[in-house]
């Protein structure tokens, strides 16, 4: 369980000078967003996948 608030999610920078964290809002989920430190374009994965039991 994540200790952000419901709905905010952490990303990283993908740009190797940079790697910093940033929370986005659950909306941004499959935008691309700017780095808030370096401007580099991060997308924002989509939601998790749930899982669901597989039947026979």
């Amino acid at each position: 369980m994540s200790s952000f608030p419901p709905g905010v999610f952490a990303v990283q920078c993908p740009n190797p000078k940079c790697r910093k964290f940033m929370l986005v809002e659950e909306h941004d989920r499959g935008k691309t967003v700017a780095c808030l430190i370096c401007q580099t374009p991060i997308k924002v994965g989509s939601a998790p996948a749930t899982s669901k039991p597989q039947t026979r």
